[in-house]
């Protein structure tokens, strides 16, 4: 009970620097230090915060946790992140992800990612 309670509180603070809508860098410099958090939960939704708000000093504080993760589902969140952010440095790493990554739902995530990006970033030419 008193773990559940920590993630919930920890999880809520993420959610609400999020919500603050202050897009100061020091909210960011915030999440991006939670993309090493101890807790899935916490690395979750920190990765997705940083995704809608397209922070770009994020790409490569995501692309290294997507390289060092261990839970599927986080990779996850950090690629779509890093697809909402739409940086080219991106791509590189979810090209690995589709074709190595040793879960299936994370190689075709990272596919379908990839070739969005691609699109997009061809289109901006």
């Amino acid at each position: 009970m008193k773990k559940l309670m920590t993630v919930l509180l920890m999880m809520l603070m993420v959610v609400s620097i999020g919500m603050a809508k202050d897009s100061s860098n020091t909210n960011a410099k915030k999440l991006i230090k939670y993309l090493n958090d101890d807790n899935v939960g916490v690395r979750s939704s920190a990765a997705q915060l940083l995704g809608e708000e397209k922070e770009k000093d994020a790409v490569m504080p995501l692309i290294q946790m997507l390289e060092r993760e261990r839970n599927f589902r986080v990779r996850i969140v950090a690629a779509v992140a890093l697809h909402q952010i739409g940086d080219a440095k991106a791509l590189p790493v979810l090209k690995r992800l589709a074709k190595n990554d040793p879960n299936k739902t994370v190689r075709r995530v990272a596919a379908g990612l990839t070739a969005d990006l691609e699109k997009i970033k061809f289109a901006e030419k």
